[in-house]
């Protein structure tokens, strides 16, 4: 066995996890439907050869004497399951399932197949953050793809080995540690910024103290929208991302003042080696809107563009240090830096097994992470649209019209890039 301090993202998440209770909001699941004839024995052995493959899926994780550690044991599995389909909705089955506990000390995952009908069947990973990202998830649709041709007497994989580890990664980015000019930007970045105090759609009663109890609201992009989107966001020279978060900041400072944080995952996977690693190398970072009626809405994307190029340049500050600056210089106690955020996937990977038809299934998140996360993945030229919102903050029908009202924004922004912002406002109002 060979250890290694846990990378700044892993400790946050970890630490964090310490202080909460079941379900965590950190546990990630990736669920496939699976048709026509499917070689068990054959997926447990790819299962195997990935475990073989990628250090953190046959690690643990603890803390001793030196701070966090991950334990990376030589050997390990990650426990395999199969279960007879307990009945119920696809998705609310499955999201009761992705909450059930997971033990870091034993393994940072868990695999389920259940068999959901007469040659139908439903695969679910179950897998803590520390682990896990989103490129990850697209690294196992490729490797398991590859791996299960394999073992099924199909194509070599020839997969290549990853180029370096996440514990190497660890001892090589502590032994650098934080640039204290990318601290004095993010100080001065957040300085003076306001709490967060309401939540789409209408300003409401806010408790001052929420748990980790969460559901999701779900909706469609079709393709037409999606390709009027992505028009608009070439014609401003921006991403589709910058202008979906623009939509969410409209959305919150219509009820909140026009100066928003919206926050936005970022990848730490720079370096070529990292490509094929399997784990968390994905952390928040907080992106400051300022919304002012007067403007329109190409006026605020232009300058969210201009913001967010400024964060990406001083990226390699954990979040978690990055609240302990922001406490530090004023942003209200209580409001949170995360209570909103949003997850683009545009490239989203597919699991192709020989002679099976394979269907990702997007699950609900086991707890919040924020009181509204949204996550819009691309599904050819539109997109499938989940929030997972704070019960404490939404009831069913405020998170239904929360998500109606960043569709008004994005459509209004679609179709005129140059609306007002106060045009917007009012359209917002007249659907709370």
């Amino acid at each position: 066995m060979r250890s290694y301090p846990q990378t700044f993202e892993q400790e946050a998440l970890w630490v964090a996890d310490q202080f909460l209770g079941d379900p965590s909001p950190f546990l990630e699941t990736w669920a496939q439907h699976l048709t026509d004839p499917l070689d068990v024995p054959a997926l447990e052995r790819a299962l195997s050869a990935l475990v073989r493959r990628h250090e953190v899926l046959r690690s643990t994780f603890t803390d001793d004497d030196t701070g966090a550690v991950q334990h990376v044991h030589p050997v390990g599995a990650v426990p395999f399951e199969r279960l007879p389909w307990p009945g119920g909705d696809l998705h609310d089955t499955l999201r009761r399932a992705g909450q059930r506990p997971l033990d870091l000390t034993v393994a940072p995952a868990r695999m389920t197949l259940y068999d959901y009908a007469p040659g139908e069947y439903v695969l679910l990973l179950q897998i803590h953050h520390v682990a896990v990202d989103d490129a990850s998830l697209a690294l196992l649709d490729h490797e398991l793809s590859a791996l299960y041709t394999e073992e099924t007497g199909g194509e070599p994989a020839k997969l290549s080995p990853p180029g370096t580890t996440l514990g190497a990664y660890a001892v090589r980015t502590r032994e650098a540690g934080i640039d204290p000019d990318d601290l004095a930007f993010w100080a001065g970045f957040l300085d003076g910024a306001p709490g967060l105090t309401q939540l789409p759609p209408r300003p409401r009663s806010l408790p001052d103290r929420r748990d980790t109890t969460c559901d999701c609201v779900r909706t469609t992009i079709p393709a037409d929208l999606g390709q009027a989107v992505r028009a608009a966001a070439r014609s401003l020279r921006i991403t589709p991302n910058v202008l979906m978060a623009t939509c969410m900041a409209v959305t919150a400072a219509a009820v909140s003042g026009d100066d928003v944080i919206v926050c936005s995952p970022v990848s730490r996977r720079g370096a070529p080696e990292l490509d094929g690693v399997f784990g968390c190398l994905t952390d928040l970072l907080p992106v400051r809107y300022r919304v002012p009626a007067d403007a329109t809405f190409a006026d605020v994307c232009a300058a969210a563009k201009r913001v967010s190029l400024d964060v990406l340049r001083h990226r390699h500050v954990p979040y978690s240090m990055i609240g302990r600056v922001s406490r530090a210089r004023g942003l209200l106690s209580g409001t949170r830096l995360n209570r909103i955020g949003l997850v683009l996937d545009e490239t989203p990977g597919t699991l192709d097994l020989p002679g099976v038809r394979a269907r990702r299934v997007h699950v609900g998140g086991s707890a919040a992470k924020a009181d509204w996360l949204q996550y819009v993945v691309a599904d050819g030229e539109g997109w499938d649209v989940r929030a997972d919102y704070a019960t404490a903050y939404f009831t069913a029908d405020e998170a239904a019209a929360a998500l109606r009202q960043w569709l008004t924004v994005l459509t209004a922004a679609a179709e005129d890039p140059q609306v007002s912002v106060r045009t917007l406002y009012d359209r917002l109002a007249g659907t709370a």
